[in-house]
């Protein structure tokens, strides 16, 4: 199972940090993307593009994760708090208003389908032990 285990979580961090890296370039370029039609602003264009460049910098990271994710789970547990706390941010904001509900489509693919896969991989770090 170890070998199967090694295989897939390589797999997926390289995913993850390929989208990362395409994401934090594509919103660092195009920050209206996100913006769904509202008029972006000087300010909310910097702030994204900064959020841009710590996607990709998430990208970075999880690039090392993918050639031994068991000796950089540390960073794979970084990854899975912010893929968390992103949606319940931003449902937060949608309730209150302050973001319309289509910008949760935003935290679908750059968190939710992330959860499942980063949680596999700590989980069967720690229950094997393999650190």
């Amino acid at each position: 199972m170890k070998g199967n285990f090694s295989r897939w979580s390589k797999w997926i961090m390289l995913a993850a940090a390929i989208y990362n890296l395409f994401w934090g370039a594509v919103i660092s370029i195009h920050p209206q993307l996100i913006l769904f039609g509202n008029a972006p602003t000087p300010y909310i264009l910097i702030l994204i593009r900064c959020i841009g460049m710590l996607v990709g910098v998430y990208g970075v990271a999880y690039y090392f994760c993918s050639r031994d994710p068991v000796r950089y789970w540390p960073l794979i547990l970084v990854g899975l708090i912010g893929k968390v706390l992103g949606p319940i941010g931003a449902a937060c904001y949608v309730t209150v208003g302050a973001i319309p509900a289509s910008f949760l489509w935003v935290n679908v693919f750059n968190d939710l389908i992330w959860i499942g896969p980063f949680g596999w991989i700590l989980h069967h770090i720690w229950k094997n032990k393999l650190t």
